[in-house]
């Protein structure tokens, strides 16, 4: 029942992880579109971009901190 318990916290560590770099990874895409000018499209609303890369960011910390609480819960539920 316990070995249960730790395989399930590591499967949850590895996706909280997983899940803040894609988030990481779409908020970088999100500001290189918004850097990068294009000569044949105007933008006709930037802080769509900026309010996007804001959340986005602010999801991938969240999803890192829960990432490290679950992971100090398994070194604790290990010792």
């Amino acid at each position: 029942m316990e070995d249960k318990k730790l395989k399930q916290l590591e499967a949850k560590v590895a996706d909280y992880k997983q899940y803040g770099f894609i988030l990481l990874s779409l908020s970088i895409f999100l500001f290189i579109g918004l850097i990068i000018p294009t000569e044949s499209t105007v933008m006709t609303m930037p802080e769509l971009f900026v309010g996007g890369i804001i959340i986005t960011l602010t999801l991938a910390v969240v999803f890192h901190r829960i990432a490290m609480k679950t992971q100090r819960q398994l070194y604790e539920d290990k010792q």
